[in-house]
């Protein structure tokens, strides 16, 4: 595998935070939760799991610093990768709108400037 930089990374980041926050917010639906915990839990869980994965909380196993680096493959050999740790956590309270606005108008609003993000 090639580590690449295609401009890809930032836009593959977003849809996956914006994943962290449905399958969270799936799963606490499942159990039947308050939609007002739904969403404060749904944030609260996707940035503590993107908070890991970007190497912001401090990770080690048997006195070893752990330090992740994210990748996307973007083509049969090739990863997209940022040149160092991602920043996805930054997103979750940003996308977390979108994708608990309730109709198409609102999640149009709420999904503006995710790009810009």
């Amino acid at each position: 595998m090639k580590l690449v930089s295609k401009g890809s990374f930032d836009r593959l980041q977003q849809a996956l935070a914006k994943e962290f926050i449905r399958v969270v917010k799936r799963e606490l639906e499942s159990v039947e939760a308050p939609p007002e915990v739904v969403e404060q839990l749904a944030g609260s869980i996707a940035f503590s799991v993107a908070s890991l994965l970007d190497g912001v909380t401090f990770l080690e196993h048997d006195g070893e610093p752990i330090s992740p680096m994210l990748t996307f493959q973007v083509g049969e050999e090739e990863l997209e990768f940022a040149g160092g740790n991602s920043w996805i956590h930054e997103y979750i309270y940003r996308l977390l709108p979108s994708v608990f606005a309730k109709g198409p108008e609102q999640a149009q609003q709420a999904g503006r400037g995710e790009a810009d993000a």
